[in-house]
């Protein structure tokens, strides 16, 4: 049986514009596109792993508004469980207004709705959703109490705990979370909030992975955008090589890297073939629109690896 990949943070309806440029402060920018589409992190990334063939599901709160209702059907679609989702009466979804330029780098400003209302308590409420031996996949959206709690319970059950640090708390991750965190994904401008050393190359990508680790996260793995990824694996520092496609939207690359390596990491792979699939799988996501209608399937990414 397949291990379960619990995924925690934000489920969110996108609105989206594409445009030539982003608008400059106090600038209008007429366009003429509009669409909406399910997002938020844990949606994101509990698509992406349930589209790539993983058993997933999501624990995170709902508003009982339309955007909710589309949203849950979006993630069944996706094959993803949704026993866990909560519904609070009376509350929105999130929703995240999204711009998006002609070389595909977007500008993201967000509402957490119900989101924001998850507590500790329902972690303990679903907390036969944290199988013995899965994955725990989750964001920094959450309340940290909300965090702290989860991974509890997913360090209790022998759950690897898979981070996405987004967005970074102010005064950085409490040293505890850091101890129970297996692998944390920040970007470069993450990985310089964290560690406080600026990521420009691999080498100062080194360096700062290294602080990183000194922290208490076990394996960092530092995103970089169009030069791949970083990482140290059992001491030996490994690069993982961009993939070279024609990009028009990076919205949920992040997202869908996230969800595919933890797929990967559930069925046991190697960390360096994960990051490999994970990497592959984003950049393919970035040549569509939109977040979860972004993402490749199985077959794809293993045809481009």
């Amino acid at each position: 049986m397949k291990k379960m990949i619990v995924c925690m943070g934000s489920v969110n309806m996108d609105l989206c514009m594409y445009m030539q440029a982003m608008p400059a402060v106090g600038e209008t920018v007429r366009t003429d596109n509009f669409a909406t589409y399910p997002g938020g992190k844990a949606g994101n990334q509990a698509a992406a792993a349930g589209e790539l063939g993983g058993h997933v599901c999501v624990l995170a709160r709902l508003g009982d508004d339309s955007f909710s209702s589309q949203l849950t059907e979006e993630l069944r679609k996706h094959g993803v469980e949704d026993r866990y989702l909560i519904y609070e009466k009376g509350a929105t979804a999130g929703i995240a207004m999204i711009r998006i330029d002609a070389q595909g780098r977007n500008s993201i400003s967000f509402t957490p709705g119900a989101n924001a209302a998850i507590s500790p308590a329902d972690v303990r409420a679903n907390a036969d959703a944290f199988e013995e031996g899965g994955i725990l996949l989750i964001t920094l959206e959450l309340p940290l109490d909300t965090v702290r709690e989860a991974m509890k319970l997913a360090k209790e059950r022998n759950m690897q705990v898979v981070l996405d640090p987004s967005p970074v708390p102010e005064g950085g991750l409490p040293a505890d979370l850091c101890a129970m965190v297996d692998y944390a994904k920040p970007n470069e401008v993450e990985a310089e909030l964290l560690s406080g050393v600026p990521v420009k190359d691999f080498e100062s990508a080194a360096v700062a992975c290294e602080r990183l680790m000194n922290m208490g996260i076990a394996h960092p793995v530092i995103s970089m955008s169009d030069k791949g990824a970083y990482t140290c694996i059992d001491g030996k520092p490994v690069q993982i090589a961009p993939v070279k496609v024609d990009a028009i939207d990076s919205t949920a690359a992040g997202d869908v890297f996230l969800g595919a390596f933890a797929v990967a990491l559930a069925e046991g792979e190697p960390v360096e073939r994960c990051l490999n699939y994970a990497n592959t799988a984003a950049a393919l996501s970035t040549t569509r629109k939109g977040a979860q209608s972004s993402i490749p399937t199985p077959q794809e990414v293993m045809a481009a690896l």
